[in-house]
């Protein structure tokens, strides 16, 4: 029996990007997340716990970091708050924004209440619509400081749609800016 050339090409890119995709998954996380020797502090555990709630000390840098968002892209849906995907549940479980935090800064008043939005399986979706929709949210983990605080920032849709990174934010002179980048991940 022979073999169509075409074929047996194909067979074989096929089995060197299976190859390469399965070493490429087994090498990253060896080699290409860690984070250097030198950081001033050790930036808090994935699985650490947040505080994430809206209450006075948080507000704050809320608040900041509200009115450094960019409007969310037209032809998408996007929700926002404060709970961080580590405590998501099947069903959402999200905290939802004051409307009249987000209405104070104009990209972020663009963003839709937590509570409109629904879990079903890994996706995000409309309540009422079942459309396909995007969770952003911005959680602080905890603070090192008074003047420094560890966030979680991130976005979320569905399987393979999402990411987040943590940021080190401090209070320089009365004004928020970034310290540090700490992990990220991205799917």
């Amino acid at each position: 029996m022979e073999t169509h050339p075409v074929k047996n090409a194909n067979r074989q890119l096929v089995t060197c990007l299976s190859a390469c995709i399965l070493l490429t998954m087994f090498l990253v996380p060896l080699v290409g997340c860690r984070e250097s020797d030198d950081a001033e502090y050790a930036l808090g555990e994935i699985d650490s716990t947040y505080d994430a709630e809206w209450n006075e000390r948080n507000a704050e840098i809320y608040r900041y970091l509200f009115s450094q968002l960019e409007e969310p892209p037209s032809d998408r849906i996007y929700f926002i708050t404060t709970t961080p995907m580590a405590q998501w549940t099947d069903s959402g479980g999200w905290d939802v924004i004051p409307a009249e935090e987000l209405a104070q800064f104009p990209a972020a008043s663009k963003y839709r209440p937590a509570d409109e939005a629904f879990m079903k399986g890994s996706d995000v979706l409309v309540k009422g619509t079942n459309a396909e929709a995007w969770m952003h949210w911005i959680s602080v983990k905890r603070w090192v400081s008074d003047t420094e605080v560890e966030v979680e920032k991130g976005a979320w849709c569905c399987n393979l749609g999402g990411g987040a990174a943590v940021v080190i934010y401090e209070k320089v002179d009365g004004k928020w800016h970034i310290k540090k980048l700490g992990p990220g991940w991205v799917s």
